[in-house]
């Protein structure tokens, strides 16, 4: 799952440390930021967020995995990791969520559900 595509060394973009943006980001691949975004990102595959990354924006990707701050709402079609070191203040819609401990959600979850799931609860 994600989890083993990161350790593939496929990071497709990189912004780095040193790098600050202001202003949207789309696109697809895997990508990577460790330095300042102010700006929705739009992305059509996996993020992670670096432990030195801090982000003011909305995020929409496949898969997120978090070790840096976001300030903004997150939208997951699969799976958010926030790590010991990530902080999401903000809502987040996923279809899977794992916080480690030491990391947090300031923020409402909402758990995207397939329609045609036996798991439904007839009321």
């Amino acid at each position: 799952m994600f989890e083993k595509d990161l350790k593939n060394d496929r990071i497709e973009t990189l912004i780095g440390e040193k790098c600050s943006i202001k202003g949207n980001l789309k696109g697809q691949g895997l990508l990577k930021l460790d330095g300042l975004m102010d700006g929705n990102i739009d992305w059509q595959e996996d993020l992670i967020i670096g432990a030195s990354c801090k982000i003011k924006g909305n995020i929409s990707c496949c898969n997120a995995f978090v070790s840096g701050y976001v300030d903004g709402n997150i939208i997951c079609a699969n799976t958010l990791i926030i790590e010991c070191t990530g902080k999401v203040k903000g809502d987040i819609t996923v279809k899977n969520v794992i916080i480690r401990e030491g990391g947090w959600l300031d923020g409402k979850c909402n758990m995207i559900v397939e329609k045609n799931s036996k798991e439904v609860f007839d009321n």
